[in-house]
C-alpha cells in the first residue's frame, strides 16, 4: 500500500502522513490527498447519505462531477490542502482548507455516515490546523447550516476562541488556530480517551481466534481455557493437527461471524494475508507471537499493514496480553494466569515478559493486566498508561522498558498519571531513545543520570532491579501510602532489630523505638503490639519481623497479622524468617488490605523508603510555572538569521548571544574581545577599571587552576602584567602565535564576589531540552555534582535543583559566610528553561560562569550553539 516518491505529486508533504486513533479506539491512516485518490473519493461520496451531502454543500448534490473530482483531489499543499482518512482501501472522511486571505483559510469536512461519531472531524481539524500554521495561516473560517449541529459542535469543542454569526440563514464561524492552553488541553484529553479506548478494546475481546501450528495453538487455547476466558475461542491449525475443546476453522477468513482479537503464531511470510483476513472479520487487534528474525523492516511492515486496516498490533515477538478482570479473564499468552489484583504490568520483548510474569506468579502478586508488546510494536507504554489511568482495577503501574519511542509524551503522561497512581519504571535511564520528529543533526543524548532524574521529576519511582519493582508493588497495591518517614519495628529478635534500624536510617527514614517481643511470642502478641504501634500518632509505618526456625515457622503469625493488615490508614509490612516454604493465599483475588510479605528485611525497607519518598512527592504542592515577560518573536528572529545559510548550525557570535538572552530577560555583564594589549587597556579605561582579563579559548579557559583569568585589574600597569602572564600561559601550553589570536582574550567588569555556577540546556535527541545546574569547575566536570530537570520548570522544580546539589551548603552560607541570592538562581533557571523550551533550534546553551552573590546573579559568559530542527518536538495534532 506504499507509494513511491516518483508517484507522488509535486510538493507532496509526506511528513504530514500519520496513523491516528479514533475516539472508539479504532485506527485509521491520515494523509494528504493525491490525484490518484479520484476513484476512492467517488466511491466514498457514493456511500455518503443525501442528508450529509446536503449539509456539506447546502443543496442536493447526489454525485460529484469529473470537474469536482479534479478540483478536490488536485491541490497545491500550500494554499489548498486536503487530508483524507482511510481504513484499508476505503476513504472514510475528508477535510480541506482553501486560503482566502494571506493568513485566513476556509475549512470544510465530510465524513461517511457509518463512521460519524468516531471523532474523525476533530482529528481532521487538528491536522489541518497544524498544516495551516506551517503555511503561515493563523485563522479558519467556515460556513455551516444551522441544522448541522454536529459540525458546529466540532468547532465549539476544539478549544479555540470561536466567534459566530448568522447571515442569510447560514452560520458563519471564525476562529484563530494558534495553539492555546485550552486547545492543547482539549487535544490531549481527546488523545487520552482515544488511546485508552484502543487498549480497552484489546483487553476486552468477546471472540478470539488463535492461528498457528496445531500443537502451539493447543497450548495457547489451553492457557485461555484454564484461565477462565469468558468469551469464545476459535482455533485455526495451520498444519492440520487437531485442537480439541474449541471450534475450529481452516483459516481466519473461514471463521464464522465477527472477531475481536487474533492471536497469531504463523510464519512471517503468512502474516500479511492473515492480518487482512482478521481485518475483514472485524478484529480490533492482533497479537503476533512469532518474531521476524530481528529484521526491523519486516516488523514495521506488519505494524504498518495492521494500522492501515484499522487494527492495533502487539508484536512481532510479543508474549501477549492478560486481563484478570472476572468478567473477562483473558490469558492470551503461553504463560500461567496470575492472581487477580491491582497491578498493571507492561513490557516489550517476550524474553523480558517471561521473566516478569514468572516473577509475579512466584511472588503471588495479583495483576489487573499484563501486556507484552514486542520490540517494534504499534501499542506502546504510552497507550497502556492512558488505559491504566482510566482503569479502576489498576492501582499500581509497572513498566519495564527496552525503548521509549516518544519520551516527551511519556513524560507528559507520567506527570499526570503519577498524581493518581504509583508508577514504577525499570531502568528508564538505560533504555534506547528515539529521535524526535524533524531532527536533521547536531543533537546528542543526555547522560543516564539525567534521564533517571527526569523521570523522578515526574514522580516515577525508578528502580534498576526487577525484584525491587515487585517489592514496591506488593506494598503499594495492598497498603496505604506512608504519610511520613517514621517507622516502628515490631520483632522478636534484638539482633534483627538493630540491623533493620541501621538500614532504616541508611535509606533516609526515621526509626521510632522498636518493640521487642520475647523470642517465643505468640501470634496474639504480635497482633497486640502491632495494633498499638499502628495507633501511635508518632508512627507512620509499621514493619513486623518474625523469626521462628523451629516447629511450624511463622505461618500462624502471618495469618494473624493478615487479619489486621487492612484495618488502619498506615502501611503494615511483614518480614518472616523461617525454613518453611512461603504460604500461598487461597483467595484468588489480591485485594487492598492484604499483608505484604518479605523474606529479606532490606528489601522491605528499601521498598518502603521508595514509597515514602513518592508519597511525599505526591502530597507536596507541585508549584506553578511562572509567567515571564519574554520576547519570543525577537529570539526566533535571532535564531533564524543565524541559521540562514548554515544548514548544519553554528555557534552564535557575541552580539547574537546578547540579543537572544536579552529577549528572555537575561542580561550579560558586557564583555569585549580584545586582540592587543593596547586595546585591552582602552576597554578597561572605558569601563572605569576594576576589570578582569581572561582567555576564552577552550584550551585556556578549561584549566582547573584558572591561570587564564586575571582579576581586579585597576591600572594600566596591572593590565601589562596580566597580559604578560597570559602570554606565558599560552607559551607553556604550546600555543603558537600571539595572545590575541590564540587565547581569544576578553576584558570585562568585575562581578561582585560570590559562587560561580554553570547553567546549561542541552537539546536531547529524544527528550527535548534538559536543564542542568552545577558549580563551575571540578564539582561539575569531575565529581558529577550536577542536577537535571526538563521544562516546563515549576517553582518547586527550580527550588529543588538548587537544594539537590551536593554543594548546596556553599550557596546557603557556611562557616559564617552569608548565603547568596537564591531567588536569582531560580529566576535564571526559569528563564533558561523557557528559552530552551520555546526554541528547539538551540542545541546547547551554556551560561558560565554565573556568579551568584548576596545581591543577585551576574552572567559573565555564554556559548549558544544552534542546529536546524523542527519546531514540533511533540506534535500538537494527534498521531501514533
Amino acid at each position: 500500500m506504499s507509494v513511491s516518491q516518483v508517484d507522488l505529486p509535486p510538493g507532496y508533504p509526506r511528513e504530514w502522513e500519520a496513523d491516528v486513533v479514533l475516539t472508539d479506539g479504532g485506527v485509521a491512516r491520515l494523509r494528504p490527498i493525491r490525484p490518484s485518490d479520484a476513484q476512492k473519493l467517488v466511491a466514498f461520496y457514493e456511500r455518503v447519505s443525501p442528508e450529509s451531502k446536503y449539509l456539506r454543500f447546502f443543496a442536493p448534490y447526489p454525485r460529484l462531477s469529473s470537474r469536482d473530482v479534479k478540483r478536490f483531489t488536485e491541490v497545491d499543499y500550500v494554499d489548498r490542502v486536503a487530508f483524507i482518512l482511510t481504513v484499508g482501501d476505503e476513504m472514510i472522511g475528508v477535510g480541506r482548507f482553501d486560503r482566502t486571505e494571506d493568513d485566513r483559510a476556509e475549512v470544510a469536512f465530510l465524513v461517511e455516515d457509518a463512521h460519524q461519531g468516531r471523532g474523525i472531524a476533530q482529528l481532521l481539524l487538528e491536522h489541518l490546523a497544524e498544516a495551516a500554521r506551517e503555511r503561515g495561516i493563523t485563522g479558519f473560517v467556515a460556513e455551516v447550516l444551522p441544522e448541522n449541529r454536529r459540525m458546529a459542535q466540532v468547532f465549539a469543542d476544539a478549544g479555540y476562541r470561536v466567534s459566530k454569526g448568522i447571515e442569510d440563514g447560514v452560520l458563519s464561524v471564525e476562529f484563530p488556530i494558534l495553539p492555546t492552553d485550552t486547545s492543547v488541553g482539549v487535544m490531549e484529553r481527546r488523545e487520552h480517551r482515544a488511546e485508552s479506548a484502543s487498549v480497552h478494546r484489546l483487553l476486552h475481546p468477546e471472540r478470539v481466534v488463535v492461528h498457528g501450528p496445531g500443537r502451539r495453538v493447543a497450548g495457547l487455547v489451553n492457557a485461555m481455557l484454564c484461565g477462565g476466558f469468558r468469551g469464545e475461542v476459535v482455533a485455526v491449525s495451520s498444519d492440520g493437527v487437531p485442537v480439541p475443546g474449541v471450534p475450529t476453522a481452516t483459516s481466519v477468513a473461514m471463521v464464522p461471524g465477527r472477531l475481536d482479537l487474533a492471536v497469531l503464531a504463523v510464519p512471517t511470510t503468512e502474516l500479511g494475508g492473515v492480518v487482512i483476513d482478521a481485518a475483514h472479520k472485524g478484529a480490533h487487534g492482533i497479537v503476533v507471537l512469532t518474531g521476524t528474525d530481528d529484521r526491523p523492516g519486516d516488523n514495521r511492515t506488519v505494524v504498518n499493514l495492521a494500522r492501515a486496516y484499522g487494527i492495533r498490533a502487539l508484536g512481532p515477538d510479543a508474549l501477549g496480553l492478560i486481563n484478570t478482570w472476572p468478567l473477562v479473564e483473558l490469558n492470551a499468552t503461553p504463560g500461567p494466569m496470575p492472581r487477580t489484583g491491582g497491578v498493571g504490568l507492561f513490557c516489550q520483548s517476550a524474553a523480558v515478559g517471561v521473566a516478569l510474569l514468572n516473577h509475579a506468579v512466584r511472588q503471588d502478586l495479583g495483576l489487573s493486566s499484563f501486556i507484552s508488546t514486542g520490540d517494534y510494536a504499534d501499542v506502546t507504554g504510552n497507550d497502556v498508561m492512558q488505559y491504566w489511568e482510566d482503569d479502576d482495577n489498576t492501582r499500581v503501574c509497572l513498566l519495564a522498558l527496552d525503548s521509549i519511542g516518544n519520551p516527551r509524551k511519556f513524560s507528559r503522561i507520567t506527570r499526570r498519571l503519577t498524581r493518581r497512581k504509583p508508577v514504577v519504571v525499570l531502568e528508564p535511564g538505560r533504555t534506547s531513545r528515539s529521535w524526535h520528529a524533524g531532527v536533521r543533526g547536531g543533537l546528542g543524548h543526555a547522560p543516564d543520570e539525567a534521564v533517571d532524574a527526569l523521570f523522578r521529576q515526574a514522580g516515577v519511582m525508578v528502580v534498576h532491579r526487577r525484584g525491587a519493582m515487585f517489592d514496591i508493588a506488593k506494598i503499594a497495591a495492598r497498603q496505604p501510602l506512608p504519610r511520613g518517614q517514621r517507622v516502628r519495628l515490631v520483632t522478636n529478635s534484638a539482633t534483627l532489630a538493630a540491623q533493620m534500624e541501621h538500614t532504616i536510617g541508611a535509606v533516609g527514614l526515621l526509626h521510632e523505638e522498636s518493640v521487642l517481643l520475647r523470642s517465643s511470642a505468640s501470634p496474639q502478641d504480635y497482633v497486640d503490639a502491632t495494633l498499638a504501634a499502628l495507633a501511635d500518632p508518632r508512627t507512620n509505618s509499621v514493619v513486623c519481623a518474625a523469626v521462628n526456625v523451629y516447629e511450624e515457622g511463622t505461618e500462624d503469625v502471618i495469618t494473624a497479622l493478615d487479619q489486621i493488615a487492612g484495618e488502619g490508614d498506615k502501611p503494615l509490612v511483614g518480614v518472616f524468617l523461617d525454613f518453611h516454604p512461603p504460604m500461598v493465599k487461597e483467595n484468588d483475588v489480591d485485594l487492598p488490605g492484604e499483608l505484604p510479605r518479605f523474606d529479606a528485611p532490606v528489601d522491605a525497607i528499601h521498598a518502603l523508603s521508595t514509597l515514602t519518598a513518592y508519597a511525599h512527592w505526591r502530597e507536596r504542592d507541585p508549584g506553578a510555572v511562572p509567567l515571564l515577560e519574554v520576547d519570543t518573536s525577537r529570539a526566533k528572529r535571532v535564531v533564524n538569521r543565524a541559521l540562514s545559510g548554515h544548514p548544519e548550525g553554528r555557534l552564535l557570535n557575541g552580539a547574537e548571544t546578547t540579543e537572544l538572552l536579552q529577549a528572555y530577560g537575561i542580561t550579560m555583564v558586557p564583555r569585549f574581545v580584545v586582540s592587543s594589549l593596547e586595546e585591552a587597556v582602552a576597554v578597561a579605561e572605558q569601563l572605569g577599571w576594576n576589570v578582569v582579563l581572561k582567555g576564552t579559548a577552550a584550551s585556556v579557559r578549561s584549566r582547573p587552576d584558572q591561570a587564564g583569568v586575571q582579576r581586579n585589574l585597576m591600572s594600566a600597569e596591572e593590565m601589562v602584567h596580566a597580559w604578560a602572564q597570559l602570554e606565558d600561559l599560552t607559551r607553556a601550553l604550546g600555543l603558537g602565535g600571539d595572545v590575541g589570536s590564540v587565547a581569544t582574550p576578553v576584558v570585562q567588569a568585575m562581578a561582585p564576589p560570590g559562587v560561580a555556577l554553570v547553567v546549561t540546556s542541552r537539546e536531547d535527541a529524544a527528550f527535548g531540552p534538559i536543564i542542568s545546574l552545577g558549580l563551575e569547575g571540578i564539582p561539575t566536570e569531575l565529581l558529577g555534582d550536577t542536577v537535571y530537570r526538563v521544562p516546563p520548570l515549576t517553582t518547586v522544580d527550580a527550588a529543588a535543583m538548587v537544594r539537590d546539589l551536593r554543594a548546596a551548603p556553599t550557596l546557603f552560607g557556611r562557616h559564617g559566610s552569608p548565603g547568596v541570592h537564591i531567588a536569582g538562581i531560580e529566576d535564571l533557571l526559569h528563564r533558561v528553561a523557557q528559552l530552551a523550551d520555546d526554541l528547539p533550534q538551540l542545541a546547547s546553551v551554556e551560561l558560565s560562569p554565573c556568579i551568584a552573590s548576596r545581591d543577585g546573579m551576574a552572567v559573565l559568559g555564554a556559548r549558544i550553539f544552534t542546529a536546524p530542527t523542527d519546531d514540533r518536538r511533540d506534535p500538537l495534532a494527534r498521531t501514533l
